[in-house]
C-alpha cells in the first residue's frame, strides 16, 4: 500500500458513515395524506369503474383526492384489480411489504444471478450496502407514495436474468412486459437495443433483431389484450400525458422538465446524448462480457427521459449502484461509487436553499446526469488487469 492510502475497509465505513448521514434526507419527504397518494388514484378508479373504462370516468366523482385523471396503461390496470375489495390502508400494508420483499429479490438477483462479479470483501459488506440503500430517499419516498415502479424494476431484472443466461428472445419479451405495465422501460430497451446493435460478435448478429422484436411483441401482446382500452389509453389519454412536465416546486430529475417548454428540442438532445453515451458504454462492456453492467446502465438512464419524472422513480438506478459497489470493493475505486450515492440519494435540501445561485435543482439534475455520463465511461474501459476482450457469453 502507498503511503496515505486508505485501506479497501476504510473507505467502505467511510461510504457506510455517508450512507448513513444521508438518511436525514427522508426528513424532506414531501410527506401526503392519505398514505400511499399514488395507490390512491388507481385505488379509487379500481372502486368505481363497474365495468366501464377508468379513462372516461370522471376522476372527482372517483374520489380521487386532488382530482387526477386515471394516467396508466391499462395493463397496470388490469393488474391491480386485486385492490377492489380491500380499503387504501389495507391495500398501502399489502403494497409495501410486497415492495420490500420485492426490491429485496431484485437486488439479490443482480449481486448473484446477474452480474459476473462477486464480491470481493466481506459478504456483510454487500448486505449492509443493500440496506442502506433501502434507507434512502427514493425507496422511503416510493414506500410513501405507493409508487408502482417496483414491478417495471421486476419485469425488467427477469429480462436481465434472461439475457445472461443467452435467453435474448424472452429478454426481451420481459423487457416488453415492463414496457406495457409502465412506458419508461422502452428506453432501456431502446438503450439495449443500441448496444446489440453496436456490438455484434459472429454468430449472434441478429441478437438485437431477437431483443427489440421480443420487446415490441411483449409490448404490443399487452395492448391487444385489453384493445378497446388500449385504444382510448394511446390515442386519447398518453398525448396529454407526455406534455405534462414535473412541477417545479416537486423533487424531480426529468431533463425535459428542467430544460423547459421553451427548449424541448435541446431538452430531447440531451436526452439522446445520454442515451447514446450508455449505447457505447453498454457495447464495451457486453464485448468483454459484462452484460450486467450494460442492463443496469440502460435501466438507470430510462427514468431521466421522460417528461413526467419524480425522485421516487429513481429506484430504478439501484442495480447501477449495487454493480458499481461490487466493482468498487474489487477495484478500491469507491470515488463514483460515492459520488452516485450523492448525486441519487444526497440531501434534496442542500439544493433547495431559498435564494440560492448555485446549490439549485438544476445543479441537482447535473450531477446526477454527470455521474451517468461519468460511470458510462468509467463501465467503457476494462479494470486494470483485466482483459479487454472476453467473449461474452452465447446462447443457450
Amino acid at each position: 500500500m502507498r503511503p496515505f492510502e486508505i485501506d479497501a475497509r476504510t473507505k467502505f465505513l467511510l461510504l457506510v458513515a455517508f450512507m448513513v448521514t444521508c438518511v436525514a434526507s427522508l426528513t424532506a419527504i414531501p410527506v401526503l395524506t392519505p398514505w400511499g397518494a399514488d395507490m390512491q388514484n388507481i385505488h379509487c378508479f379500481q372502486q368505481c369503474v363497474h365495468g366501464q373504462s377508468p379513462y372516461v370516468m370522471n376522476a372527482r366523482a372517483c374520489g380521487d383526492v386532488w382530482a387526477r385523471p386515471f394516467y396508466y396503461p391499462p395493463f397496470l390496470f388490469a393488474f391491480f384489480r386485486w385492490v377492489r375489495p380491500l380499503s387504501l390502508e389495507t391495500t398501502m400494508r399489502i403494497w409495501t411489504t410486497f415492495i420490500i420483499g420485492a426490491f429485496v429479490g431484485i437486488l439479490v438477483a443482480w449481486g448473484k444471478h446477474i452480474t459476473r462479479e462477486r464480491a470481493a470483501g466481506e459478504r456483510y459488506q454487500v448486505v449492509l450496502f443493500c440496506i442502506l440503500l433501502l434507507l434512502q430517499y427514493p425507496f422511503v419516498f416510493a414506500l410513501e407514495r405507493g409508487n408502482t415502479d417496483t414491478v417495471n424494476v421486476l419485469f425488467y431484472t427477469l429480462a436481465a436474468f434472461l439475457f445472461v443466461r443467452g435467453r435474448v428472445l424472452l429478454a426481451g419479451a420481459a423487457a416488453g412486459v415492463a414496457t406495457g405495465f409502465k412506458l419508461s422501460p422502452a428506453v432501456a430497451v431502446a438503450v439495449m437495443t443500441g448496444v446489440l446493435m453496436l456490438h455484434r460478435p459472429s454468430g449472434r448478429r441478429w441478437d438485437w433483431l431477437r431483443f427489440g422484436g421480443g420487446a415490441f411483441g411483449a409490448f404490443v401482446l399487452t395492448l391487444l389484450v385489453f384493445f378497446r382500452e388500449a385504444k382510448r389509453y394511446l390515442f386519447d389519454v398518453l398525448p396529454l400525458y407526455a406534455d405534462i412536465i414535473t412541477p417545479a416546486k416537486e423533487w424531480g430529475h426529468s431533463i425535459p422538465t428542467f430544460v423547459g417548454r421553451g427548449y424541448t428540442g435541446f431538452g430531447w438532445l440531451l436526452g439522446a446524448c445520454l442515451m447514446a453515451a450508455w449505447v457505447w458504454a453498454g457495447a464495451r462492456a457486453l464485448a468483454r462480457g459484462d452484460a450486467a453492467m450494460a442492463l443496469a446502465g440502460a435501466l438507470a438512464v430510462s427514468t431521466y427521459i421522460p417528461r413526467t419524472s419524480f425522485d421516487y422513480n429513481l429506484i430504478s438506478t439501484y442495480p447501477l449502484l449495487l454493480l458499481l459497489f461490487l466493482r468498487a470493493q474489487r477495484t478500491n475505486r469507491w470515488a463514483l461509487l460515492a459520488f452516485g450515492v450523492l448525486a441519487i440519494a444526497g440531501d434534496r435540501r442542500l439544493f433547495a436553499i431559498q435564494g440560492a445561485k448555485i446549490f439549485t435543482p438544476h445543479l441537482h439534475l447535473a450531477l446526477e446526469l454527470a455521474f451517468l455520463v461519468v460511470a458510462a465511461v468509467v463501465v467503457a474501459r476494462p479494470d486494470e488487469g483485466e482483459p479487454a476482450g472476453i467473449a461474452a457469453p452465447q446462447p443457450r
